[in-house]
């Protein structure tokens, strides 16, 4: 998943040609945060197998590379219980009493940051490492909506995103611990949202919370919420290839808010500034974009054609996603201007394209979660800490699921409900 507060108004302000900011940047780890389920997930595409499938999966994207950094970093910081527990894992995942070569793990990192395999199959070149080169490259297969969106990234994005714009969170527990959190540490991106917490305490807000569902399509619904509020919306997104089909012109959600925003640029910034050259989103978290214009949070939910998604289905399904959902409404909450009485947060049926989860049980998901307990002495719930949660889709079918889960929300039709489309070309 990936979210974004959103900036709704696209100002030209004359800024240079494309910006690039490419460094060895301090991968910050939230250690504290992270038990044996997280660890398991990194190791897991860490060590995959290398098969066709794990290429394709896991490698084609840069996945491995992000999660083989992210063990060399561990490593680095040598605490004790979680370099325990990252030996258990990888011995249950490879059935081994064996430990971890370390001079493998850095010798396999050093090889995998000189080559980009989507690079090769878009450019048809020899797939050597090249940053950016999603922005700039005129390959014909890359469709023309792309190109021209790439066109504003210039004019309104030219020096990208600084890197305390580019949230990663693992889980709701990093969230919650961001309050006590030690803000010197490298790489820490949450200073501000550190200070807005401890000013206005999550379990303390005490807001609308009203629930409104909207038929229409997401780059239209951003521009229905009144002027002055900060919208966070939730980006249905592809977590092992940013932007998903945005480069073969699909208009599913995702692409549709790279197309008018400056998303696919943070997107990218994550790839090459926060990520090293690869990418992939937490499977138990969000990655939060700030000052997208419009801006978006990233999440993404399990495949369950098994085809296209990062991460294999685990055997609670539905108790992962729960997890997710908690993570990303934390996110909203940590990043919420002031107290969020002002804040819009933009859901919807994340997960019910071509990755096939039920829409009742994400709209149940999202039911348990909004309404969960906040503080029983001020009898509030979760969604007590924004003005407003808005559902947005453009399918009769998934607008008329939500209705009847939210039975006392507030509802805005379309005349004509707009279909989503896919693009023709298949998933990378």
């Amino acid at each position: 998943m990936a979210m974004a507060s959103a900036m709704k108004l696209l100002v030209a302000d004359q800024r240079p040609t494309l910006v690039e900011e490419v460094t060895n940047n301090p991968m910050y780890v939230p250690c504290s945060a992270l038990g044996e389920r997280e660890i398991s997930s990194i190791v897991q595409i860490a060590f995959a197998p290398n098969d066709a499938d794990c290429q394709e999966r896991v490698d084609k994207h840069g996945a491995r590379k992000v999660m083989l950094k992210y063990l060399l970093v561990l490593k680095a910081i040598n605490d004790e219980r979680i370099l325990q527990l990252v030996e258990k894992c990888y011995q249950k995942r490879r059935s081994t009493t064996s430990g971890i070569n370390w001079n493998n793990v850095q010798q396999e990192y050093d090889i995998s940051t000189k080559t980009d395999l989507f690079k090769r199959d878009i450019t048809a070149t020899d797939g050597l490492y090249e940053s950016y080169w999603e922005i700039r490259s005129d390959s014909t297969i890359i469709d023309v909506k792309p190109k021209e969106a790439r066109k504003l990234l210039d004019i309104h994005r030219g020096y990208g995103f600084q890197l305390e714009e580019l949230k990663v969170y693992f889980n709701y527990i990093q969230i919650d611990n961001i309050p006590y959190a030690n803000s010197t540490v490298p790489g820490f991106s949450d200073a501000d949202a550190q200070i807005n917490m401890k000013q206005f305490p999550t379990r303390m807000r005490q807001n609308a919370g009203q629930i409104h569902i909207e038929q229409s399509r997401i780059e239209q619904a951003v521009f229905s919420v009144p002027e002055g509020k900060q919208v966070i919306v939730l980006d249905f997104a592809d977590e092992r290839m940013p932007g998903g089909l945005f480069l073969f012109g699909a208009t599913t959600q995702e692409e549709t808010i790279c197309y008018n925003s400056d998303l696919y640029r943070a997107l990218m910034d994550y790839k090459y500034k926060k990520f090293n050259g690869g990418f992939m989103i937490p499977e138990y978290g969000v990655l939060y974009i700030k000052n997208v214009t419009f801006f978006a949070t990233a999440a993404a939910c399990y495949d369950l054609t098994k085809q296209h998604g990062l991460y294999r289905i685990p055997s609670r399904p539905i108790e992962s996603t729960r997890e997710k959902f908690r993570t990303l409404v934390r996110a909203a909450q940590a990043n919420s201007d002031g107290d969020g009485s002002n804040t819009y947060l933009i859901l919807g049926p994340i997960g019910t394209g071509a990755f096939k989860n039920d829409v009742s049980k994400i709209a149940e998901l999202f039911n348990e979660e909004l309404h969960s307990p906040l503080n029983g002495d001020n009898n509030t719930q979760q969604r007590h800490t924004f003005d407003q949660v808005w559902f947005v889709s453009s399918s009769d079918e998934k607008i008329n699921v939500f209705q009847a889960t939210f039975k006392n929300a507030s509802i805005k039709k379309a005349a004509k409900p707009v279909k989503e489309k896919r693009g023709k070309k298949p998933r990378q």
